[in-house]
């Protein structure tokens, strides 16, 4: 259903024109959360209350916005045409294609040579964003960061050669710190349309490893320094328009991409919002597959979200 053409930003997000900075933040966090395709919304609706944040959150933007409220149809909320076309955007239902993810990206907003970008266009077209982090000598001497630092680079690799070259709207961010605290990083994360996957890896010892959504054990021991649940709520905080799941990857012997084995408790429910699964290099790259390329539009790269990504990349 199309937004109607007298709609304003302040309409699509419930709010008045004399708003502060903060109630526009809390609206949109609610109006995402309700609208998220994958929360049982409209595609449409949410990309509408997409660019109404996009505008009203930026002083700038909204100045001009409010300059031009009165002065007819360019201030009026955009309609469907300015929405991802039936045509240009592959229904959902595809997703699970094996031809599905060859599909070229497309991406939102639209621009043209009259209307660039959100982002630089050489940033937008890249798949790879970053390198996975090199430590210094006493940030590696810290309890499991050899672990850590080395298994980064390894599925940095895994993605790069196995995962991207199939996904061309798959979007990879090595390196990321969401906050000033050391357990809110996260070695990589995947942006797929309204899909966001948080990666962090281990050097794993051959064994089986048990995951209860808490603690990761093996030999009935805990087993390394796992920050990725930490990391994983902060970034569903921050990005409350994407369905945020994350996983952290064991890498074994190299011969063997689907060792170590990981056990789960048959209670364990791994659908939860937010939720952390841990995996061996190859079931990580089927679950990525089946997480990213299974939700709405995952063709859809949504640029305002990626350029909010990439602010939070180690540099």
């Amino acid at each position: 259903m199309a937004t109607p053409p007298d709609r304003t930003y302040y309409a699509v997000l419930g709010l008045s024109r004399n708003a502060t900075a903060k109630q526009v933040k809390d609206a949109y966090r609610r109006a995402a959360r309700s609208t998220h395709p994958d929360a049982g919304g409209s595609a449409e609706e949410f990309h509408h209350v997409a660019v109404a944040y996009e505008t009203l959150s930026d002083p700038e933007r909204r100045r001009r916005y409010d300059h031009g409220l009165g002065g007819g149809p360019a201030a009026r909320e955009p309609t469907a045409a300015s929405s991802p076309s039936r045509s240009s955007v592959p229904s959902p239902d595809r997703a699970a294609d094996d031809d599905a993810f060859q599909r070229p990206a497309v991406y939102e907003p639209p621009f043209s040579p009259a209307q660039p970008p959100v982002i630089p266009l050489t940033l937008a077209g890249s798949q790879i964003h970053g390198t996975a982090r090199q430590p210094g000598f006493f940030k590696r001497l810290g309890p499991g960061s050899g672990s850590r630092f080395d298994g980064e680079r390894r599925t940095a690799a895994l993605l790069e050669q196995r995962f991207l070259p199939g996904f061309p709207a798959a979007r990879l961010v090595n390196g990321l710190r969401f906050g000033d605290d050391a357990g809110t990083e996260a070695g990589h994360a995947v942006l797929a349309g309204y899909r966001l996957a948080v990666v962090d890896s281990m050097l794993a010892p051959p064994g089986n490893y048990r995951w209860d959504g808490r603690a990761l054990r093996h030999n009935g021991r805990t087993a390394g320094d796992v920050r990725i649940t930490e990391s994983v709520r902060r970034v569903q905080d921050l990005f409350p328009e994407c369905n945020v799941q994350a996983w952290l990857v064991l890498h074994g012997g190299e011969g063997n991409p689907f060792e170590p084995i990981v056990d789960y408790p048959p209670t364990l429910d791994k659908s939860a919002l937010t939720s952390v699964h841990v995996a061996n290099p190859g079931t990580l790259l089927r679950e990525l597959k089946k997480f990213l390329g299974g939700g709405p539009q995952p063709y859809v790269v949504q640029l305002p979200v990626l350029g909010r990504l990439l602010q939070y990349a180690e540099r």
